[in-house]
């Protein structure tokens, strides 16, 4: 009973957490745009010539970006070698494969979601979707003490994520409070990049 109580536990965090991801990466769709425009009239105003420093600074510009990788850094278990993830799977697709409704069957819609999920998971070894498909629609789970290790792995791979995005400029920049923190961290962006400018 308590493997079973700590997995919704774990469960709820790896929602938690995935939702902060999703958070973080639309927030930074609009971040990284303005970062670049605010950048851009910045240098414009101190006559930064980028493209010179881009061209001068080319070495050093790579490293820096291949440096912060993260998928360098991500490394997912295989899933044979931890759990095997298709029992589960299976239950799913007994439940919810589209094939078994009618093209006329309201639930056709849900089927097809919860399936394309499940199959995703399974494709890119995402614990945690599939561990919450089976939670949500009460399906049979057996090994907690596996399932509770991978998602302490799932949740921790998230995070990783997380704290790598929310140490980008863009999101600095997101964070600014007024035009002169935005100024200073422009500054810092570009002694980052060319040393001096």
């Amino acid at each position: 009973m308590i493997k079973q109580l700590k997995f919704k536990k774990l469960l709820n965090e790896y929602r938690s957490v995935f939702y902060e991801l999703e958070y973080v990466n639309e927030a930074l769709r609009e971040a990284n745009h303005e970062f670049e425009k605010h950048k851009n009239v910045f240098c414009g105003r101190k006559q930064v010539e980028q493209g010179k420093l881009d061209e001068r600074n080319s070495e050093r510009i790579k490293s820096i970006y291949s440096s912060s990788d993260i998928t360098k850094a991500i490394v997912k278990p295989k899933p044979e070698s931890v759990y095997n993830p298709k029992k589960i799977f299976r239950q799913i697709a007994r439940k919810f494969h589209p094939d078994t409704l009618s093209p006329e069957d309201p639930r056709l819609e849900e089927y097809e979601t919860v399936f394309k999920k499940a199959a995703a998971a399974i494709d890119n070894h995402s614990w945690g979707d599939l561990f919450d498909i089976a939670e949500r629609y009460n399906l049979e789970l057996e090994d907690y003490e596996t399932i509770n290790g991978l998602l302490k792995q799932e949740i921790k791979l998230v995070q990783n994520k997380i704290d790598h995005k929310k140490g980008t400029y863009a999101w600095l920049f997101h964070c600014c409070e007024g035009d002169e923190d935005k100024n200073d961290l422009i500054r810092k962006f570009l002694s980052h990049l060319y040393g001096s400018w």
